[in-house]
């Protein structure tokens, strides 16, 4: 259960074990570069999925925040609380993920989770008011959590923890490929039909690229211990991960710095003077920032030290929202992108700490643990936003705030430093 002890125990996962013929080092070798194939094409299908649970089921909503308030909402108090409603299904779905993780497989929960994610698209595309809006965001939220919580654990048990955080990366990048694709998309739609506000037919494009995925996903991931061989695992297993109190703090504060900015930047840009082709525009950076944060956090934190790169990340994150907020484009484009790097680094190298320490099944249950902690910490952040907006007619304050709670982040890495990185003793 855990990889501490025992090392490298195993290049690749066990849904890809493929058994070499002693007797023949052709075949042997065939059969190596045959699972070679096989793993990256999985690494490829679990980064989709996490785009399509993450990138358009939870996080498409704030491009498209405008026009829903225009047709259904007229609030920004009720906006912040509609974009909460994700985040709660997410928080539930991350219990539901820990708990089921410790008897069954975590592919047969990924698969389910895009299943739901789809259903969500489809009927927000559909959504005649806001009760239907927010039961297809609580559908697409809680598939997202059955998708995310194992992929970082199946994705880092496919290289060992010497590349744990590069695999890692290159699965969440698929999130901040879905977040850099909304906003283009979005533009797309509304040019193609002439309507400015218009926003089912996004979701409606994203479920169906989600059916496509899903297909893929049965296809090509595939259960690697038959029902019962395998021991259960307990839900206390991540207080066997070194620093785990820090960890999982550390996790918290970047769900509320997270949640106070990332929602309303688009709505702050407009506030700010952007237009909102413009704002989208901005989003879509932050989205494809988000792509190269996760790779590049994971590989220096590969390099160097996962703490260390953790504590970067915070800084770059207290700094990022003070400069969106000022009046220079160039500067505000920095803080975007800046931001964007954070928020896939920064998880990237909380899942490779865990990861190090955890074999895949085990990684869940404590992936899903920490992950509940960001999820309910990510509560706070709308509803106080979105309240300030309102009143204000900004969201300087909520990120401001953002900054501040950033710092505590660096503040929580400074003792991890005291434990060397598995990563870099196996």
């Amino acid at each position: 259960m855990s990889r501490v002890d025992d090392g490298e125990r195993s290049r690749w996962p066990s849904v890809f074990d493929v058994t070499q013929s002693k007797s023949n080092s052709t075949s042997a070798t065939q059969n190596e570069i045959k699972t070679a194939r096989g793993a990256w094409l999985a690494l490829l299908l679990i980064g989709l999925a996490s785009m399509v649970a993450q990138g358009f089921g939870r996080f498409t909503f704030p491009v498209l925040l405008t026009a829903i308030d225009r047709e259904m909402l007229g609030s920004y108090t009720l906006a912040g609380f509609l974009s909460n409603v994700p985040l709660v299904a997410y928080l539930i779905g991350t219990g539901f993920t820990s708990v089921l993780s410790t008897r069954s497989d975590p592919t047969r929960l990924m698969k389910i989770g895009v299943t739901l994610s789809v259903v969500g698209l489809v009927s927000m595309s559909v959504s005649p008011n806001v009760w239907m809006l927010a039961l297809a965001l609580f559908v697409a939220g809680f598939g997202a959590a059955l998708v995310w919580v194992p992929a970082p654990g199946i994705a880092a048990s496919m290289v060992g923890p010497t590349q744990g955080g590069l695999a890692i990366g290159l699965v969440g990048s698929g999130i901040g490929t879905g977040v850099m694709l909304a906003g283009p998309l979005t533009s797309a739609v509304r040019t193609v039909s002439g309507n400015e506000f218009s926003w089912r037919p996004v979701y409606a494009l994203q479920a169906l690229f989600g059916v496509v995925v899903l297909l893929g996903l049965f296809l090509v991931l595939h259960r690697g211990e038959k029902p019962g061989t395998s021991a259960k695992v307990p839900v206390s297993v991540l207080t066997t991960v070194p620093h785990w109190r820090s960890i999982t703090l550390a996790f918290v504060v970047f769900g509320i710095t997270y949640s106070l900015f990332f929602y309303f930047l688009p709505a702050q840009l407009v506030a700010s003077g952007w237009s909102g082709s413009t704002a989208r525009w901005m989003f879509a950076l932050l989205g494809l920032a988000s792509i190269f944060g996760g790779v590049v956090f994971g590989r220096i934190s590969d390099r160097l030290s996962r703490p260390t790169t953790m504590g970067f990340g915070f800084v770059l994150m207290a700094t990022a929202p003070l400069l969106v907020l000022v009046d220079n484009g160039v500067v505000v484009v920095i803080g975007v992108f800046a931001f964007g790097l954070c928020i896939a680094g920064v998880p990237t190298t909380i899942g490779a700490m865990l990861a190090d320490a955890l074999d895949s099944r085990a990684f869940v249950t404590a992936f899903g643990t920490v992950t509940f902690a960001f999820g309910a910490a990510q509560l706070f952040g709308p509803p106080f936003a979105g309240w300030v907006g309102e009143r204000t007619g900004s969201f300087q304050i909520p990120f401001i705030t953002a900054s501040a709670v950033a710092l505590l982040g660096a503040l929580l890495t400074i003792p991890m430093k005291a434990t060397p990185d598995v990563s870099h003793t196996s």
